[in-house]
């Protein structure tokens, strides 16, 4: 019997020891967690006085060239209007860049590719070619909003092109900075349902996009999406 127990004396030892390092990395993460909670809270508080500090002064000029523009101080010329206007119009993009930048932190989606990838895999046993896809290869997509939002939208687009013969989709930069253009094709044979649809709509507005539906000469969805302002969208070309 001793000799059993010194046998297993150094098992006993080296599971102890593992036991007293595992507790002091538990140990470990919980400080570094609490350090990191600290540290996240002092930078919501960093940025929330940041955008008061920033919109404050433009909420002023904005309410003196109101106030301008309605005569409050007396009669203007048409130049001295247009000149107010414009600079109306730059203090209120500003502070929707302000609004944008300092928001508190949305959860969003790293890539937006892998999403739409797997909602237009091809099916086996149906008898049609798999969807084209022409995605960004040289970056990543990060969009803003709710996975579960952008993987509905992603399968309700499949959904609605699942009876075409050739389905086109295609995703990059739109026009406007800092927005993704989203567009998918199909012909012949689908057929986008009314309540395809609607679910589309109601999606693309929760995200803050936009969305439009041609079904001649085939259909056509054209989705305008805002991408992520921590990540710049790169020039149309």
């Amino acid at each position: 019997m001793v000799a059993r127990f010194s046998a297993f004396a150094p098992a006993l030892l080296a599971a102890h020891a593992r036991e007293v390092a595992q507790g002091a990395r538990q140990a470990r993460l919980l400080e570094d967690k609490q350090r990191l909670e600290r540290t996240v809270a002092a930078q919501d508080k960093r940025r929330s006085r940041a955008a008061h500090d920033l919109r404050t002064p433009l909420m002023v000029i904005r309410g003196y060239v109101d106030m301008m523009i309605k005569g409050t101080g007396g009669p203007l010329g048409a130049q001295a209007q247009r000149y107010l206007e414009r600079i109306a119009k730059v203090a209120a993009d500003q502070k929707d860049l302000i609004d944008r930048r300092l928001a508190p932190s949305v959860p969003g989606l790293d890539d937006l590719r892998p999403v739409l990838e797997r909602a237009f895999a091809p099916v086996k046993g149906r008898g049609r070619a798999a969807p084209t896809l022409t995605l960004p290869e040289e970056r990543t997509v990060p969009v803003r909003g709710a996975r579960a939002d952008w993987e509905l939208l992603a399968r309700t687009l499949a959904k609605g092109t699942a009876g075409a013969v050739a389905v086109d989709v295609h995703l990059g930069p739109a026009l406007e900075a800092p927005h993704w253009l989203l567009r998918v094709q199909a012909c012949p044979g689908a057929a986008l349902t009314a309540r395809n649809e609607a679910v589309l709509r109601q999606l693309v507005g929760r995200l803050g996009g936009t969305l439009a539906v041609a079904v001649e000469p085939r259909l056509d969805i054209t989705l305008v999406l805002p991408g992520d302002d921590a990540f710049p969208v790169p020039a149309h070309h």
